[in-house]
């Protein structure tokens, strides 16, 4: 009697141990933000706080869910990419491509660079290197939207700018080349799926007053439909995008006014 009543305080010792410790892993998971819960990815809280990029210098933008770059996809969709990429205005008669001895645009010079903002307040969370060296990859999550992060890609970032560095929305925080473009995707934190929704719908009227100064109307112009992609669907090989001959690639983005065709 008394070797099962030891057994029994000793297996309730234990069991209190292992409920304590999946608490406390628990609670630092939610703190660490594993435990952000589903976004809304058909109305999204537009938290944008200021543009991230100087948008004079932009001639075009990808419509989310085109067949530009590589499959991004999120959402449980598949072979699209779900993510924008703004590409500069430039000199049509200096294409890099014509000049370019390694294949990638020129970095940048610090006399044509490309500004690059913090769009939000937060903390930049991770800074990772490209597979294409061309800058690095910048996370940030905002104050206001904790359950959100803001992906960047190909920046090359201000000296004192790294990861756990604090920003400010309209800070400043690295730039690009003149002729390099960038995309930006906006994600969920939650841990057991990837969730996406386009910038152009955490984007702010205010904010987006500046595009419909570019000629667009409103932010369905950047948007593919999921049914509209799903009737016209894209082929992948692996994350690369397979295209016909008769792909229609000027369908994948949205020209803003001042927008110049580079010659080939």
């Amino acid at each position: 009697m008394l070797y099962s009543t030891c057994m029994w305080r000793t297996w309730k010792i234990w069991v209190g141990l292992i409920l304590a410790i999946i608490l406390i892993a628990g609670i630092g998971f939610f703190k660490l933000g594993g435990g952000a819960g589903s976004i809304d990815i058909e109305k999204p809280k537009q938290f944008i706080q200021a543009e991230f990029i100087d948008l004079s210098r932009i001639g075009s933008v990808s419509k989310y869910r085109s067949g530009a770059g590589h499959d991004y996809a999120a959402n449980g969709e598949t072979c699209r990419s779900m993510k924008h990429y703004f590409t500069p205005i430039t000199d049509p008669t200096n294409n890099w491509r014509r000049n370019s001895t390694n294949g990638l645009p020129p970095p940048p010079d610090g006399k044509t660079d490309i500004p690059i903002y913090s769009p939000v307040d937060g903390k930049i969370t991770s800074v990772s290197e490209e597979q294409t060296p061309i800058g690095k990859q910048v996370w940030i999550r905002s104050d206001n939207a904790p359950e959100y992060k803001i992906r960047l890609f190909h920046i090359y970032l201000s000296d004192g700018i790294d990861s756990g560095t604090r920003v400010k929305a309209g800070q400043q925080i690295g730039v690009i080349g003149a002729q390099q473009g960038t995309d930006i995707a906006i994600e969920g934190l939650a841990p057991w799926t990837k969730q996406a929704v386009s910038y152009f719908q955490v984007l702010p009227d205010n904010l987006f007053r500046a595009y419909i100064d570019r000629g667009l109307k409103n932010r369905e112009d950047f948007i593919i439909s999921a049914s509209e992609r799903d009737a016209n669907p894209l082929q992948c090989n692996g994350e690369q995008f397979v295209r016909s001959n008769s792909y229609d690639e000027s369908s994948d983005e949205v020209q803003l006014t001042g927008y110049v065709e580079p010659t080939q």
